[in-house]
């Protein structure tokens, strides 16, 4: 994942390892990525024994507000692909709408 970090500078403006744990077939890590505008991604990904995953990419602006989120959680139970959306200001899109 760092190669593609890096590969991806200078929009990328730095990056923290939050945490990193491999343990074949176990994997966690989070990580912040800062962009060039100061605009920041959180990035979640948890791996488990049965290659089920969870993750969360929380991308927020300088001041702490939310510009898009995509996750897996089990909270929009009303939307066909609860497991896998996209939060947008205050709308939940699923992700198999988006072309």
């Amino acid at each position: 994942m760092l190669n593609l970090i890096k590969r991806y500078m200078p929009p990328v403006k730095s990056y923290r390892v939050d945490l990193y744990e491999h343990e074949f077939p176990l994997f966690r890590i989070k990580i912040t990525l800062t962009f060039s505008d100061d605009s920041r991604l959180h990035i979640k990904e948890y791996r488990f024994t049965d290659s089920s995953r969870k993750y969360a990419f929380h991308w927020e602006t300088v001041d702490g507000e939310l510009k898009v989120r995509w996750d897996n959680a089990e909270h929009w139970h009303n939307i066909s692909t609860q497991y896998c959306h996209l939060s947008w200001g205050f709308r939940t899109i699923p992700l198999s709408s988006l072309p």
